[in-house]
């Protein structure tokens, strides 16, 4: 599942239409400060292609809210 559509409540499947219905790993280096992978449909990986990192996630701020907090639970070490 895409993780920008499943946090909108949109079947990204349906979205993309039958010959794009493809999830693809992405990895974002810059604006995390780390590298950090998400899984995202085709049309939400061009949007941030078209974008960029920091305005796809302006526009886009509950997945980024989710990102920091899974990024910041699986960077605690004991």
């Amino acid at each position: 599942m895409c993780d920008a559509c499943s946090i909108k409540n949109r079947n990204w499947s349906l979205h993309n239409g039958p010959g794009k219905s493809k999830l693809e790993n992405v990895r974002l280096f810059s604006y995390f400060g780390s590298e950090t992978r998400v899984r995202l449909c085709y049309l939400c990986s061009m949007q941030l292609f078209r974008l960029g990192e920091s305005n796809f996630f302006q526009s886009n701020p509950a997945l980024e809210k989710q990102i920091k907090q899974s990024n910041s639970v699986d960077s605690f070490d004991f």
